[in-house]
């Protein structure tokens, strides 16, 4: 049986997109069969105020200062204690495009997500020389070359078994707010596995015209100087 851990991540003053992802939040809640929990970090008064009323009773991490991507998805995994086998992940600009019923939607992904090591919108990327070197030095490297483009899911939607991610401790502790997406892609290519696509009836990353990937940056972004991975804009 798959179930799904769904994780929300909210990040300052966006009233809209709190509004858009927290109405997509709600409808999977109400299905009754997921467990939901969101990241806030640095969100707004009246972001807060629209998540209060979408998602009454809902677990939240608050953060402020914020704690970046990475860090908050690890605390809200870690206070989890559910019967869920699978993590969903949304960044807070991705959601279920309009007139999609949550409700049939879920089956869909859960019959795709049984038997996936991972699934979203696939992208792929170069790795620079210091990347391929820092996957070799990973607790997860088996020895399989590290090719020069890595395939990944893009993680503003992301579906991951929680066994996989407790088994290899995904995002590592290294991670701060930019890579996470592109690590698993090396991860699951070092176990021989390969994620699957998936973007039915979902807006990821999604500016307001639900364009996929076209969401305007917002907040921190690491300089290549603060983190291995550095900052990078995904192409199809």
């Amino acid at each position: 049986m798959v179930k799904f851990l769904v994780l929300a991540l909210f990040y300052g003053d966006h009233p809209e997109l709190a509004q858009r992802c927290g109405q997509t939040l709600r409808a999977l809640r109400n299905t009754g069969q997921v467990d939901l929990a969101v990241g806030l970090n640095e969100v707004s008064p009246r972001s807060r105020a629209v998540l209060d009323e979408l998602l009454p009773d809902v677990e939240t991490e608050s953060a402020d200062p914020q704690i970046y991507k990475c860090p908050m998805m690890r605390r809200l995994l870690a206070g989890y204690r559910g019967d869920a086998t699978h993590l969903m992940w949304f960044d807070d600009d991705s959601c279920l495009q309009p007139g999609v019923q949550a409700a049939p939607w879920l089956r869909a992904v859960t019959a795709r997500a049984e038997h996936a090591p991972a699934l979203g919108a696939l992208y792929t990327q170069h790795l620079t020389p210091a990347q391929r070197d820092w996957v070799r030095q990973q607790p997860w490297f088996t020895g399989r070359e590290v090719p020069e483009t890595i395939l990944f899911p893009t993680g503003g939607w992301t579906v991951v078994p929680l066994d996989l991610i407790r088994r290899f401790d995904w995002p590592g502790e290294a991670l701060g707010h930019n890579g996470s997406d592109l690590v698993l892609g090396a991860l699951l290519h070092q176990q021989g596995l390969e994620p699957q696509a998936f973007r039915m009836g979902l807006a990821i990353n999604a500016d307001a015209q639900l364009r996929e990937s076209e969401a305007p940056r917002r907040g921190y972004v690491e300089t290549p100087d603060q983190h291995t991975w550095g900052t990078w804009r995904p192409e199809p």
